[in-house]
């Protein structure tokens, strides 16, 4: 099933209920959200499936032997997200950060094919689409950890080649376990991604494991997700 649909509705519904946060300035930059799940599981974050699938993941606030909190998901021929409304200028903030792990790579993963369209941990960042009248003509970029596409491959997504595309962040066992930290410049990926498109604003972000199309098995963390806003304009509507 495709998990990009999927995606859009997890966040349409989220709108609903969540609003962006911003924090004091950090340096030369303004946060404009943060969060490291020391003080519990937001009920900013808001877990939804999809109708057609049964098998939902299972989200939980998990805790390393030091003490760290994050963001558990754990996945078993399953799928479901847990996602944020978070509406957000890419101009004025460009700048996302966080860290994750995975116990391993769904090894029959192939980006390339809907059948194969799984991946041990999965980051969207949802945009606001070119048509203002249809409300699912999203732009979507989605990074992810694969099994074996090299590290900065950028691929249609085989479910919704027009509007979304898979970039690869990490790809491999190499660093299974270990925390691995991301930082990604939504408007340079964006226009990598969609040439000759400017992107709308940020509607959402969601995290989440994807291995019901392969059948397979993984849990996955997320943990220090961070925004950050160029001085001079927090990029949330006024």
């Amino acid at each position: 099933m495709g998990t990009v649909p999927r995606l859009v509705s997890v966040l349409v519904a989220c709108a609903a209920v969540l609003r962006p946060a911003r924090a004091p300035a950090t340096g030369s930059m303004t946060v404009l959200f943060q969060d490291d799940f020391e003080r519990g599981l937001s009920a900013r974050w808001v877990e939804r499936g999809f109708p057609s699938i049964a098998r939902k993941n299972v989200f939980s606030r998990g805790v390393e032997p030091g003490g760290n909190h994050y963001l558990r998901v754990t996945s078993e021929d399953s799928y479901s997200g847990k996602g944020l409304y978070l509406r957000f200028s890419v101009e004025r903030c460009p700048t996302v950060r966080w860290r994750w792990v995975v116990s391993n790579v769904v090894a029959a993963g192939d980006l390339r094919h809907r059948d194969g369209d799984d991946a041990a941990a999965k980051f969207y960042v949802v945009f606001a689409g070119p048509s203002w009248w249809n409300p699912l003509d999203k732009r979507v970029l989605v990074y992810l950890w694969d099994n074996a596409a090299a590290k900065g491959t950028i691929l249609p997504n085989a479910w919704m080649p027009d509007r979304a595309r898979m970039i690869v962040l990490e790809s491999g066992r190499a660093a299974v376990g270990g925390w691995v930290t991301e930082h990604v410049d939504l408007a340079a990926d964006f226009a990598r991604a969609f040439p000759g498109e400017r992107p709308g604003r940020v509607e959402g972000v969601a995290f989440l494991a994807d291995t019901d199309n392969t059948h397979s098995q993984v849990w996955a963390g997320l943990d220090d997700l961070e925004i950050r806003c160029t001085r001079g304009g927090s990029g949330a509507p006024r």
